[in-house]
C-alpha cells in the first residue's frame, strides 16, 4: 500500500518541481535572454536564404546576413513608426478633445434617462446623478496620469527610446553573429546530451507553442485590419487607435470583436442612425468570420491541446504573467509537458 501511494506523490512532487521551474524561468530568466532568443529565432529563418544566395553569388556570409537583417530591420521599424506616431496623434486628439465628448455623452445620455425611466419606473434624475457624478472624476484622472505623458517630452521617453534601440542593436549584432555560427552551434548541441534533450524540448514547444502564438498573431492581426479598414471607411478619426484596440479586445479570452461593435450598434439604432448601425454589424461580423476562417487552419492541432485546457492555461497565464500570460501560459504548459515527457516520466 505504501509503495503504491508512494509513486504518484513521486510523480506530483516531479511535477510541481518541473511547473516550479517553468516558472522561475519564464518570470525571471526570460525577460532577461528574450532579445538573444530572438535572435536566434531570426538566425534560424535567415541562415538557409543566406546559403542559398552563397552558393549562387560568392559573397561573404556575414555580408548577405547584414544586407538581409537590415532589410527587413528598415521594414519593420517603418512599420513600428507609422503606427506608434499615429496611435500617439489619435491618442492625444481624444485626450484633448475629452470634455467635448464628455458634453455630448451627458445630453445624449439624459435622453437615454428618460427612455429608461418610462421602460423601467426607475427616476432619470437618480441615474444622472450616477454619471454625472463618476465622468468628472475619470476626467481628473485621465488628465493627472495619461494627458502628460503624452504632451511632454519627458525624461523616461527618451529612456524608453534610448533603451528600444539597445535592445534592437543588441538582437542585431546577436543575430550576425548567430547565423555565421549557426551551423557550429546546432552541431555542438547534437553533440552534447543535455543540448540533445534542450532540442528536443525546444523544437517540440517551438512546434506547438511556436506555431500558436504566431497563429493568434496573424489571427489578431487581419482582425486589427479588418476592424481598422471598416471604421476608416466610416470616417472614424480614431480608426487606427479603435481598431487596434478591438483587435487586442478580440485577441484577449472571454472578450471579443462582439464586446465593442454589438453595442456600439444598438446605441447607434437607438440615436436613429441605422446605417451606421449596419455599418458596424457588417464590420462584426467580417471580423468574427474572419477569425472562425483562419483560426481552423493556422491554429489547427498544433498545440496538441483540448479547448478546456487552452482556456485554463490562458486564465492562469493571464494571472500569473499578467497581458503576456495569453501566449506565456499555454507556452509553460507545453514546456512542462515536454520536460515531463522527455525525462521525467517513470519507466513502466
Amino acid at each position: 500500500m505504501r509503495e503504491e501511494l508512494k509513486r504518484p506523490l513521486l510523480e506530483i512532487v516531479r511535477i510541481l518541481g518541473i511547473t516550479l521551474a517553468v516558472y522561475a524561468v519564464m518570470r525571471f530568466l526570460l525577460p532577461l535572454v528574450i532579445p538573444f532568443l530572438i535572435a536566434f529565432f531570426l538566425a534560424k529563418q535567415i541562415h538557409p536564404i543566406v546559403e542559398k544566395i552563397h552558393k549562387k553569388i560568392k559573397i561573404k556570409r556575414g555580408l548577405i546576413s547584414m544586407m538581409i537583417l537590415l532589410f527587413f530591420l528598415i521594414l519593420i521599424l517603418g512599420i513600428l513608426w507609422f503606427v506608434v506616431k499615429n496611435l500617439i496623434v489619435q491618442l492625444q486628439n481624444l485626450v484633448m478633445n475629452f470634455p467635448i465628448y464628455h458634453d455630448k455623452v451627458i445630453i445624449m445620455w439624459k435622453d437615454y434617462c428618460i427612455q429608461l425611466e418610462s421602460w423601467t419606473g426607475i427616476q432619470a434624475e437618480t441615474l444622472n446623478l450616477k454619471i454625472t457624478e463618476a465622468v468628472p472624476k475619470l476626467w481628473e484622472t485621465i488628465k493627472g496620469t495619461l494627458l502628460p505623458s503624452l504632451m511632454s517630452n519627458s525624461v523616461s521617453w527618451i529612456k524608453g527610446i534610448v533603451a528600444l534601440i539597445a535592445i534592437f542593436t543588441v538582437i542585431g549584432i546577436s543575430t550576425l553573429l548567430m547565423v555565421k555560427e549557426y551551423s557550429n552551434i546546432k552541431k555542438g548541441m547534437e553533440e552534447h546530451t543535455i543540448g540533445q534533450a534542450v532540442l528536443r524540448i525546444a523544437r517540440q514547444a517551438y512546434h506547438a507553442g511556436g506555431g500558436y502564438v504566431k497563429a493568434q498573431f496573424f489571427i489578431m492581426l487581419a482582425v486589427s485590419i479588418v476592424c481598422v479598414v471598416g471604421l476608416f471607411c466610416t470616417g472614424n478619426s480614431y480608426a487606427l487607435l479603435a481598431g487596434m484596440g478591438i483587435g487586442l479586445c478580440d485577441a484577449l479570452p472571454f472578450l471579443g470583436t462582439g464586446t465593442i461593435f454589438i453595442p456600439w450598434a444598438i446605441f447607434e439604432l437607438f440615436n436613429g442612425r441605422y446605417m451606421m448601425a449596419a455599418v458596424y454589424a457588417v464590420i462584426y461580423t467580417t471580423a468574427n468570420l474572419t477569425r472562425e476562417l483562419l483560426e481552423p487552419k493556422l491554429v489547427g492541432d498544433k498545440l496538441g491541446m483540448p479547448p478546456l485546457v487552452v482556456i485554463i492555461s490562458v486564465y492562469i497565464g493571464l494571472c500569473i504573467y499578467g497581458l503576456w500570460g495569453f501566449a506565456l501560459g499555454p507556452l509553460s504548459y507545453i514546456l512542462i509537458r515536454e520536460i515531463w515527457r522527455e525525462g521525467f516520466r517513470p519507466a513502466g
